[in-house]
């Protein structure tokens, strides 16, 4: 009879251990970039595959193709710290939405799994918009510093896409009448787009959110109307801003009408064409166009 009590506590430790073997702890969750920044896992947003959750410091699981993990373990009962091993994000300009920091403390996962989640932003996963620019009928006669005779024509497409070489980067022309000069550019390569500080930003037809763009390119400069110039490799530089729809809107006169400059410049450094506001060539003015239209564009590229 005496020996009871003792039978009675190694049954009871018996069935204490399987207990423990029983109430395992879970914490599950998503690991994505926010690009919206709104702490909502959304259509908009991306899973950040093979990241590595840790606990403790030490290695728990590893997000799947969705950006969920599962960890079940007797450890997370007492866990202290749930973190995410930054070393695995397939980005180095992080920057933690929700939690604003990655390591999670003093998380409760017993008696009902937890759900913790790390909505990070980058850079990186935002879908890139590339601008580009197209051109018809646009003309102008230099503002009247010459004479209405002294006109130019311009047309063209510049990067038409998201890939820059796309059509060599698309074409532009250039008809400058009183020189008797044709620019015919062929590889074309975008270098900047943004809004011109003093006005709106953005273009409205079609919408885009920026209404200047700069852009290079090489070419060849042929000679019109008699003049009788070999063809001359050149490069030459652009800049365009699109002010307002149409281009050409006297009603819209001033700072909403649409502006250009252009050099263009032989393999000497020689200028051949040059359309700017002060007839320098080392700044760059653009001049207001008095007829056509330029029509900034963007284009989502993931």
């Amino acid at each position: 009879m005496k020996k009871l009590p003792i039978i009675f506590i190694a049954v009871s430790l018996v069935l204490l251990g399987a207990s423990v073997t029983w109430a395992e702890c879970v914490v599950e969750g998503y690991v994505y970039c926010d690009v919206d920044k709104d702490s909502t896992y959304n259509d908009g947003d991306k899973p950040l595959p093979d990241v590595d959750i840790l606990i403790d410091g030490a290695y728990g699981a590893t997000t799947d193709s969705e950006g969920w993990y599962s960890i079940s373990s007797h450890a997370l009962c007492d866990v202290e710290v749930i973190s995410i091993d930054v070393a695995t994000l397939p980005f180095a300009d992080y920057i933690f939405i929700e939690p604003s920091t990655n390591a999670v403390e003093n998380i409760v996962v017993y008696p009902i799994p937890e759900r913790q989640d790390w909505a990070i932003y980058s850079d990186t996963c935002v879908p890139k918009q590339q601008c580009w620019l197209t051109a018809g009928g646009v003309k102008f006669d230099s503002i009247l510093k010459d004479s209405v005779a002294t006109r130019d024509s311009v047309g063209g497409v510049a990067y038409p896409g998201c890939s820059a070489f796309a059509s060599g980067g698309g074409q532009w022309n250039h008809v400058a009448h009183s020189l008797k000069l044709h620019l015919i550019g062929k590889e074309i390569t975008v270098l900047q787009c943004g809004n011109v500080p003093e006005i709106d930003p953005g273009s409205e037809s079609p919408v885009c959110p920026v209404n200047f763009i700069e852009f290079e390119g090489t070419g060849i400069v042929k000679g019109i109307k008699g003049n009788k110039i070999e063809d001359t490799p050149v490069t030459f530089f652009v800049r365009a801003e699109d002010r307002n729809e149409p281009g050409n809107a006297r009603a819209n006169a001033g700072k909403n009408i649409d502006r250009y400059f252009l050099r263009v410049v032989d393999k000497d450094g020689n200028v051949l064409i040059l359309v700017d506001e002060d007839d320098n060539p080392e700044t760059e003015d653009p001049l207001t166009i008095t007829g056509g239209n330029f029509q900034m564009h963007c284009t989502s590229c993931d």
